[in-house]
């Protein structure tokens, strides 16, 4: 129990630091969370390394939270309202991919492990953070368990990835600023309600997220035993399609609580089961594909937002790629802080689209990263 105290303290304490202290909301919640338990098992309060018992806790919370997280993955509801913002959202995905092989081959290539990196690690971490740069974290979870990523490189692909993103939100944001605002679409009070609204948690309604989770978990396992989390995404997806909205609407709501919940559960086990501090300290071979992905994936953006400018704004290219990099939640506040209110919406919805495929354009991708 003590074990367990310690673990959810330090999730606990990871997410209120990124949302009330200026270097938690830089690292991010989950990067907190992750630091703390690699601290608390230096530290001795957590089993390290990963023959602990947290490896299997790490992997239920990973498996438990892909469902959760995706009920809200109504692919109709997201077609619909993502029109505008579909071909730009693609370009950026085109852009990730382009710049994952082009860092892949460059950095990796011809057997250029390096370090922690040299018992194959290379082009399952490329594939993990080709799936976060197209989706988002969830994604990133998903390849790296699928493909057994070791944990000194999950740990090293998070944290390096982190630092790109403190580099590139602000550049963003910068960029948006210098666009300027739309005040003729949605009011902000009435997407953020769409977007962010409270919910109340009822035990029932948790109860039948579990249930619901845990079902599409056996039919994945039942159909792809060796390949679970692509298996249940792709069920997830389609159950979240097929079904009233009215049902699937609060299976995401509560789902998305309690899969938040999971995935800061799941960082601090990742943290953990580094063992050693030096796990999370500078990788120059990921820091160096990193940039190579960042940079090539930002000039195919901005490259076609100039060329196509007479089929999709400035504005829906910037939040396309912010949508790539940062997800629903960091779209919708750069388009309500920027004053893009009707945009809003679709940016959310093309994000959520893009974590129902990530997962599988990124495996899809491993035979060329795997050939460098």
């Amino acid at each position: 129990m003590e074990t367990a105290a310690v673990t959810l303290a330090c999730a606990w304490i990871g997410r209120e630091a990124s949302k009330r202290t200026r270097v938690g909301s830089a690292l991010s919640g989950p990067v907190s969370a992750m630091l703390l338990g690699c601290l608390a098992a230096n530290a001795g309060a957590l089993p390290s390394g990963s023959g602990t018992g947290l490896s299997e806790l790490q992997r239920t919370c990973a498996f438990a939270a892909t469902p959760m997280l995706l009920f809200g993955g109504n692919l109709k509801k997201a077609m619909r309202g993502t029109s505008s913002m579909a071909a730009p959202f693609l370009v950026g995905a085109l852009g990730t991919c382009v710049g994952a092989v082009v860092g892949c081959a460059l950095v990796f290539g011809g057997g250029r492990g390096g370090g922690f990196l040299e018992n194959g690690d290379s082009w399952k971490l490329v594939a993990a953070l080709t799936a976060k740069n197209v989706g988002g974290g969830l994604n990133y979870v998903a390849v790296a368990t699928t493909l057994g990523l070791s944990p000194d490189a999950f740990t090293a692909g998070v944290a390096a990835d982190n630092v790109f993103a403190l580099l590139y939100f602000p550049l963003v944001s910068y960029l948006a600023k210098r666009t300027g605002g739309d005040e003729n679409g949605e009011t902000r009070e009435a997407i953020e309600k769409e977007t962010d609204g409270k919910i109340s948690l009822d035990c029932g309604d948790v109860l039948v997220v579990a249930l619901a989770s845990c079902a599409l978990l056996a039919a994945g396992a039942r159909a792809a035993p060796n390949a679970i989390l692509p298996a249940t995404t792709a069920l997830t997806v389609i159950f979240a399609t097929i079904l009233p909205e009215r049902i699937t609407s609060r299976l995401s709501a509560v789902g998305a609580v309690v899969g938040d919940a999971l995935l800061y559960v799941f960082f601090v086990c990742a943290g953990a089961a580094t063992g050693s501090l030096s796990a999370i300290a500078t990788r120059a071979d990921v820091f160096s594909f990193l940039f190579i992905l960042y940079a090539v994936h930002v000039s195919i953006v901005l490259c076609a937002s100039k060329i196509f400018s007479k089929f999709w704004t400035f504005p829906q290219a910037l939040l396309a790629s912010n949508a790539n990099v940062g997800g629903p939640a960091t779209v919708a506040a750069l388009a309500a802080d920027a004053g893009w209110r009707s945009l809003l919406a679709p940016s959310a919805l093309v994000a959520t689209l893009g974590n129902s495929f990530a997962t599988f354009l990124a495996l899809a991708l491993t035979r060329v990263f795997q050939s460098f």
